[in-house]
């Protein structure tokens, strides 16, 4: 083969031309100090490089998410060491309240120094790391604690039906500051005693605020009935607020339907069990009910009887609840006849966050709980789980749910639309939505026993699940399942406060509570109260109730616990445990309380109980003893993220040197390399010269 000048052109120009290539890329490797600069240079090695700085970024992200962990786990330790402190002082303020040697007037000087401690403490319940509240559970946008003074009146009722009598004018003081007399227009909704109404005595209250500084509020009223038998109504057998209830009453259910079906202005019926009726007027408006007596079917309840042959008639009223930022003082001749009591109202702290964990992800396959429960130590709150029979108007705190209908439109495009304005429970609701015609869903009760779950149960889906309210109800929205979405539809936590039939099983988010016995201390009274047979929180209200300990035993004002009050004046109940139980802790009566010991321990040396104090300084070592574990327990987690972020910042040296063993070139091998590059196009250059040395003969061919 004839190898012309051409071939010997393209050939040598072809080597120059690949010697300069090498020799860019190398200069550019020798510039940046890196060997990858695209894919194409090694297809293995970027795949590597990318792997490992995912890595290596995730690692970054572990390492800013463990740095605000160890600030919230640190402030919270601070806060928890600050409560400490603030319960030893509360203790030696018990022991020397104790000491014979101190009179009446020394301890209500202590009871001034223990106000302090518990502003403190409502302080420290307050507090943050960069805004977020430490103790506020999920809700910590805002401080969990409300400081305010607070007292709620009694319900009272009257047989027959106006004789209640109203509030005069020298009854009720606050302050030193004289009520008005209430009167019939002070109250326009109630058809019955009106101006003896919780209605009518928060207006006359509240014409006092700008001096009292004292507002008053009207809770809803309830008037539960027991029902003995069933029978038909007609006529006036029974009138709930001179309206006729009428119809044929075989069951709980029917009596429901007869009563809201007769339109009470203001009045709605529930159950909560088969022999219960339950009358709620929302607005707080007196409840009447009256008889003739006509009923000839035997309906009949305890201590009211339709069927007994006898006209009668009652009246129950709302309740009143008093608040102010500072503490007020009730009196007068007669502040019985607002359903309140003589005496100083302190301040307490309301509980306003939640208590649900949260867990920060520290790791690829690592999490942590970041914050204390506020009821692990400052208030009690047995957080009931939800079950089928849990009644709807124990729900969202006792707000409770707004009767009416909601319109399903499953995944299939079916629709229906369903009528919750009778149900009573969880499972009322739960069985209309299953059993509603037309559409292919299923309701229950989700996993954590929180709240409500609706699957569409279409094999072939073809739109969103959709849930609404109909009309101007909110019933839908009220339980957290108003949404428009492609999967099942999960509701939120629905919050049931405490009601005499929750089950003891249904305590702490499902977990459940084993009940012993608790001691009681009522001032010179010593009673042990065995709860171990108790099943229900009305149970275990019944045995505290029927004992000899002279106490009465309610829900707290939020409905999350039990609180145990004397029912003499002059003295205060302490709920201890028995032989290193839990019950009392169990049931929010413990020292892991440590707002209600603290205001405890105001009252009883205000009172100059010296039995009292003697029971809270066992109280009190509990809840030392509960804050020193949760440091404990704070301090493992923290040294948890310590531990794991000396491990993660060795295995990120580790991919960092892999990265840049694959990334970054080697100087010495690249300059070296470079130099051989730069002497070989040279050579190239000069050997192309001599053989391609152009003549006359060349340009003439």
């Amino acid at each position: 083969m004839r190898i012309t000048n051409t071939i010997l052109f393209n050939t040598t120009l072809a080597h120059i031309q690949q010697y300069n290539a090498r020799l860019l890329q190398t200069y550019e490797e020798a510039s940046s100090g890196r060997r990858l600069h695209r894919p194409s240079d090694d297809p293995t090695g970027t795949r590597r490089v990318l792997d490992l700085r995912g890595t290596l970024s995730s690692l970054e992200q572990f390492k800013s998410q463990r740095t605000v962990t160890t600030s919230l786990l640190e402030g919270t330790d601070t806060a928890l060491q600050s409560v400490e402190t603030l319960l030893l002082s509360a203790k030696g303020l018990a022991l020397r309240g104790v000491n014979d040697t101190l009179g009446p007037e020394q301890r209500v000087a202590l009871a001034s120094e223990v106000g302090g401690l518990l502003h403190q403490a409502i302080a420290l319940g307050n507090s943050d790391v960069n805004g977020r509240y430490l103790f506020a559970g999920q809700a910590n946008d805002q401080p969990p604690f409300l400081v305010q003074a607070t007292a709620a009146s009694t319900v009272r009722t009257a047989t027959p039906s106006g004789t209640l009598t109203p509030l005069g004018a020298d009854d009720l003081t606050i302050n030193g500051m004289r009520i008005r007399a209430t009167q019939t227009a002070d109250d326009p909704l109630s058809t019955v005693d009106a101006a003896a109404s919780a209605r009518a005595v928060a207006a006359a209250i509240n014409a006092a605020t700008p001096s009292t500084g004292v507002q008053a509020t009207v809770g809803s009223t309830t008037r539960a009935l027991t029902v003995l038998s069933f029978g038909a109504l007609a006529g006036n057998a029974l009138t709930v607020n001179g309206v006729p209830v009428t119809g044929a009453i075989t069951d709980a259910a029917s009596l429901v339907s007869a009563v809201n079906a007769a339109q009470i202005p203001g009045v709605f019926a529930s159950s909560s069990a088969a022999n219960n009726l339950t009358l709620t007027a929302a607005d707080g408006r007196n409840i009447a009910l009256a008889t003739d007596g006509s009923a000839a079917s035997g309906i009949n309840f305890l201590g009211f009887n339709p069927s007994g042959g006898v006209a009668t008639s009652e009246t129950t009223t709302g309740v009143v609840t008093l608040s102010s930022s500072n503490a007020f003082t009730l009196a007068g001749l007669n502040p019985g006849n607002a359903g309140l009591h003589s005496g100083p109202v302190q301040l307490t702290a309301h509980f306003r966050g939640d208590n649900h964990a949260i867990t920060q992800a520290i790791g690829a396959t690592q999490t942590l709980t970041t914050n204390v429960v506020a009821s692990q130590f400052l208030v009690a709150d047995l957080q009931p789980a939800l079950d089928r029979s849990t009644p709807l108007a124990s729900l969202r705190q006792g707000q409770g749910i707004q009767p009416g209908s909601i319109a399903i439109t499953d995944r299939a495009g079916s629709t229906a639309t369903v009528d919750l304005s009778q149900a009573v429970t969880v499972g009322d609701v739960i069985d209309a939505i299953s059993a509603a015609s037309g559409v292919n869903v299923t309701a229950t009760v989700n996993s954590t026993q929180s709240g409500l779950t609706i699957v569409d149960d279409n094999a072939a889906p073809v739109r969103n699940l959709t849930i609404a309210d109909v009309g101007s109800t909110t019933i839908a929205r009220d339980l957290g399942i108003a949404v428009d979405r492609p999967g099942p539809i999960v509701g939120p936590p629905l919050n049931p406060r405490l009601t005499s039939t929750t089950s003891l099983n249904l305590l702490y988010g499902g977990r459940g509570s084993d009940l012993g016995t608790i001691h009681i201390t009522n001032g010179t009274q010593e009673t042990d109260i065995d709860l171990s047979s108790a099943h229900t929180m009305g149970d275990v209200l019944l045995a505290i109730n029927t004992s000899t300990a002279g106490v009465q035993a309610t829900f707290n004002t939020n409905g999350t616990a039990l609180q145990v009050r004397s029912t003499n004046a002059s003295t205060v109940a302490v709920v201890t445990e028995v032989r290193g139980g839990q019950s009392a802790a169990a049931l929010g009566l413990g020292g892991y309380d440590t707002f209600n010991m603290l205001s405890l321990l105001q009252e009883a040396l205000q009172k100059d109980d010296r039995p009292a104090l003697s029971a809270l300084v066992t109280s009190l070592d509990e809840g030392v003893r509960g804050v020193t574990a949760l440091r404990t327990e704070v301090g493992v987690r923290t040294n948890t993220v310590s531990v794991t972020a000396e491990m993660q910042a060795d295995s990120s040296m580790h991919l960092t040197s892999l990265l840049s063993e694959t990334e970054d070139s080697d100087v010495a091998e690249v300059f070296t390399r470079l130099t051989q590059l730069n002497v070989g196009l040279q050579a190239a250059l000069a050997t192309s010269a001599r053989i391609m040395q152009s003549t006359l003969l060349d340009f003439l061919r």
